[in-house]
């Protein structure tokens, strides 16, 4: 586990050291709630910094830590919405998800974490009225969904945010809005990384 922490010096050495003790307690947070509720596989738990933790806070490098309204799609086991938000003390985020026993799960995991710039939702980001400046998501659906989905509660200006893999360019083929992808192979060294990406996509 130790050794992650190393690469999370590596890549983010803008994190203090408050916001360092609130990622070392995830692992334990995590591993017990996960022994309930599938939040994330069992079998890849061991790699829980690396594919998750660390996976979820590349998305620091295209976020500002100023009072930004966010909401993770999908959020599944609170990623990425969780670590960014010990990141983003000031932002606001509202994890939604269908499933209700992992947002029971969540809002627990928020209160032990006292994160208190966290909200949940159980249901569709259809439901979502509320405008965001940022919509981050990890490998939810196509492209072309994620876009129809978040029409509702996005802007002109809003960003989206996607970590995904695969054939990207195809899914973005015939998405008119201004997008560009970043590899993450050119940002980390490590062999998970290859194949990874970020997609910006900016609402007009």
């Amino acid at each position: 586990m130790y050794k992650y922490f190393d690469i999370l010096d590596k890549y983010f050495y803008e994190f203090g050291l408050k916001k360092k003790e609130k990622l070392s307690q995830l692992h334990d947070i995590y591993e017990y709630y996960n022994s309930k509720i599938n939040l994330i596989s069992r079998k890849d738990f061991e790699n829980f910094y690396l594919h998750h933790v660390i996976h979820s806070l590349t998305l620091c490098k295209f976020i500002e830590n100023k009072k930004l309204n966010i909401l993770d799609l999908g959020t599944g086991g609170g990623f990425p919405g969780i670590p960014l938000s010990i990141f983003f003390e000031k932002n606001s985020f509202l994890l939604v998800d269908s499933i209700s026993k992992k947002i029971k799960v969540l809002n627990q995991i928020t209160k032990k974490l006292n994160l208190n710039n966290v909200q949940t939702l159980n249901g569709r980001v259809e439901e979502v009225n509320d405008k965001h400046d940022i919509i981050v998501c990890r490998a939810v659906a196509s492209i072309p969904n994620i876009i129809n989905w978040t029409k509702k509660c996005t802007k002109k200006g809003s960003v989206i945010l996607l970590l995904k893999g695969g054939d990207v360019e195809k899914e973005l083929k015939n998405i008119h809005m201004k997008n560009k992808i970043f590899k993450l192979e050119n940002i980390y060294s490590e062999d998970f990384f290859i194949d990874k990406k970020i997609i910006k996509i900016e609402v007009d």
